[in-house]
Parts: C-alpha cells; structure tokens; sequence
C-alpha cells in the first residue's frame, strides 16, 4: 500500500498540503497577535477583567486548535491511498480503539475540564487561590493542567480534572481570606514611581497581610493625557482587614499627591 501511495504521488498533492500547512502557520500568528493587541488595549484603558482574560486564553487556543486540524484534515484528503488506509483503520480499530480510549482517558477527562473550567470560571487568572494546602495566584489555564504560582516563585501543575473536582478556596471571589485592590490615578505632573512604592509600603507594613499568599503587587495598568492608573493588590486575612488596607493606601496616595502639588 505504501509502495501504491508512492507511485501515485504527485507533486501537486504535495504543494497543496505545503500550502495549506504555510496558511495555517501565518492564520495561527495573525490569531495569536491579535488576541495579544485585544489583550494590550483593554489593559491599557482600564478596562480588563480577569473574566475576559480567561475567555481570551481559551478562545485563541480553540481557533488554533481548530485551525490546524482543519489544514491537517484537507491536505490529507488530497492523497487518496491515505484515504483508503484511514478506512482500513476504521475497520479494524474495534479492540484497539477500546485500548487507546482507556489509556486517553485521563488525557481526555483534563481536555473537557480545561474547557469546562474557562467557561464557567470558578478560578480565573489572577485569582488568589489555595488548594491541598498550597496557596498561589492562577498563571495560566491549559487544556490539560493549570499553572498555580505560589508565594515564592515555585510554579505548581495541576492536573485540571483534579482542578475540577477538588475544594478550592478563591480568596478572589470571597472565601478565608479576602484580596484588596486599591486604583488610584497619578496626575500626569505626578511621580507614578513614588506612589507605587508609597503604597507597596503601606501594603508590606499592614498587620493583617496574608504573609502565606503572593507578595503585595502594584500595577501599571494604562498610561494616557489623564495620568498613570496604578492598581494594588494584596491578599489580607480577612474582609475587614482588607477594606482598612484601602483605606491606608488611598489616604498615603492622596497624602503623596497632595504634597506633590504644594
């Protein structure tokens, strides 16, 4: 058979599946681009939640995915022994097919759970998580696992059935322990530097931090004619805790950007 495939191969197959491969390629990167600039610009005004980031991640890996099993499928079909031998296949694949499905299933089962997981969000990116005792912020989700970051650089892989069917505390969503984010917008005559470290100090001196999750952070999430928008977050002990720690960090802001102006 594979003697026939060679024999009846013709260079036009060949360039079509080169071409279609070459396509998918460019169509993949122009995706993946895309999404990146989408990504870009509601960071930059202000506007991006960890909701859309999640959709975002899953919607451009399904495109991909989608994408190049498409190209896969038309280039092959252009060789017609191939087509033959995948029928061959089919018919005899009864046990064999049994076999790879049990041995999949794990593969599977993480695949569906990835899915389930970005549409219906009980974790997001960016949320402030503890599970098995392990405490983190929410990387990235895959198909197959998560990417937990914890309090002092470790990465944790976690399976996403195991994901799916574990406990979870969100302290993003309310739980144990609640998560503080104070924005505040820096005059363009402003120093953006010396807020932020203002407020990663308030934030590191609080008492009621949450020394076993992720380190306090501020971030730049836009710069325009308005100012330097800046955002804490800082994972507190609990709700009351993190209310009076926005309250002390927008009391040093406005004290920082009062004695700015004077």
């Amino acid at each position: 058979m594979w003697r026939a495939l060679t024999q009846d191969l013709e260079p036009r197959h060949v360039v079509t599946l080169l071409i279609l491969l070459a396509l998918a390629w460019v169509l993949s990167r122009a995706i993946n681009a895309g999404f990146k600039r989408a990504v870009q610009r509601q960071r930059q005004r202000g506007t991006l939640s960890p909701e859309t980031v999640t959709q975002l991640a899953l919607a451009r890996r399904l495109l991909n995915i989608g994408i190049w099993i498409t190209a896969i499928a038309i280039g092959l079909s252009q060789f017609p022994e191939l087509r033959l031998i995948s029928a061959g296949l089919l018919a005899s694949a009864g046990v064999s097919g049994i076999v790879v499905g049990f041995a999949a299933r794990g593969t599977l089962g993480n695949a569906i759970a990835g899915v389930t997981i970005s549409v219906t969000q009980p974790v997001r990116l960016g949320d402030a998580v503890e599970i098995r005792g392990e405490r983190g912020i929410i990387e990235d989700i895959y198909f197959t696992y998560t990417v937990l970051r914890l309090g002092d650089g470790r990465r944790l892989i976690i399976p996403n059935d195991t994901l799916a069917t574990e406990v979870i505390k969100n302290a993003t969503l309310g739980g144990v322990t609640r998560v503080a984010r104070v924005e505040v917008l820096v005059p363009p005559a402003g120093s953006p530097e010396m807020i932020r470290n203002g407020l990663l100090q308030v934030a590191n001196a609080h008492e009621q931090i949450d020394r076993s999750a992720a380190p306090p952070e501020v971030y730049y999430v836009r710069i325009d004619e308005r100012g330097t928008l800046l955002r804490l977050v800082a994972t507190c002990t609990d709700n009351q805790a993190a209310d009076l720690l926005v309250q002390k960090a927008l009391a040093r802001a406005a004290e920082a950007v009062f004695r700015r102006a004077m």
